[in-house]
């Protein structure tokens, strides 16, 4: 592709039109300015165009969630409460119809020339009663001076989340697993059940809670200090996943789940970062969701 040297505009520089026409007048465009001459032979497009070469050969695009533009009446999610869980929710669309990408009786087979990348999003709010913040283990417990006590201060570390699972078995879409590089939340973490960060590799996550404090002196608590607490409200969540297979491999369907309340965690010192379900806060915590979209996308590496 030719290119034009041009030294830059600098401070000083008129802006006229007989300026402006001679710093253009090194372009030429013999040929019309149409669809061929200007868009398909773009820097960032060839690869789109559709064609023996074309470099992105599958692309779908499914509803996730329940479509509802005001929110008028979302999906609700109750928190766990117990661990390790029986089952994490499946996100549908407010009839308890599932809404999953699915390939057809084939399925979608990729090879190791191919990059499989999965985009999802969903519109999400925390709906929160009492005081989720000051149960389980979303809190940490600050002394207090001057006779004001101690204080519990939320970590506002709370959250939902959202993961990718797969059915890479048949087209009846019942053996549904977690993707390559994400584990279930169900791994044992000291006396809790999670995954460590390194197994969150298509996991979003949806904190539910921001929580600050007021009239704070030099940690005298005993000055009129009060704790303020917000929900989440509405707002796009998104998450991704982008998967080179070592083999041939045929995928059936995919789909998004939730679980909550989760909150970071550490074995022991030294150990891995986790996120954990903390089932203390789980009566008081719902998340609400309406529509998003599950993107499937494969990419040629040649």
């Amino acid at each position: 592709m030719s290119r034009i040297n041009r030294a830059r505009i600098v401070d000083g520089d008129q802006t006229t039109a007989a300026s402006l026409n001679d710093r253009f007048d090194d372009f030429t465009q013999a040929n019309e300015v149409d669809q061929f001459n200007l868009r398909d032979s773009a820097v960032d497009l060839p690869q789109f165009k559709k064609s023996p070469k074309f470099q992105a050969p599958f692309v779908q695009t499914d509803v996730l969630g329940k479509s509802d533009m005001l929110h008028a009446a979302p999906v609700s999610v109750g928190a766990t409460g117990s661990t390790p869980y029986s089952s994490p929710h499946i996100i549908q669309d407010g009839a308890a119809n599932p809404t999953i990408a699915s390939y057809g009786a084939s399925g979608l087979s990729i090879g190791t020339s191919d990059v499989l990348r999965i985009y999802w999003s969903l519109s999400v709010r925390a709906d929160l009663t009492n005081s989720p913040w000051d149960d389980g283990f979303q809190f940490n417990v600050i002394a207090g001076t001057g006779g004001g006590g101690n204080l519990n201060v939320s970590t506002s570390a709370g959250c939902f989340v959202a993961w990718l699972q797969w059915d890479i078995t048949s087209n009846g879409l019942t053996n549904w697993t977690e993707v390559p590089g994400q584990g279930d939340f169900k791994t044992a973490v000291d006396a809790y059940h999670g995954n460590t960060l390194q197994n969150c590799q298509a996991t979003t996550v949806i904190p539910l809670w921001s929580y600050w404090l007021r009239n704070l002196n030099n940690g005298d608590s005993s000055a009129g200090t009060t704790a303020e607490t917000k929900a989440a409200g509405w707002r796009g969540i998104s998450g991704a996943w982008h998967y080179r297979p070592p083999g041939s491999r045929t995928i059936f369907g995919l789909r998004v789940v939730l679980l909550g309340v989760m909150h970071p965690r550490r074995a022991t010192a030294g150990s891995a970062n986790a996120l954990v379900l903390d089932i203390g806060p789980a009566a008081d915590v719902d998340l609400e969701y309406t529509g998003g979209r599950l993107v499937t996308f494969v990419n040629k590496v040649l």
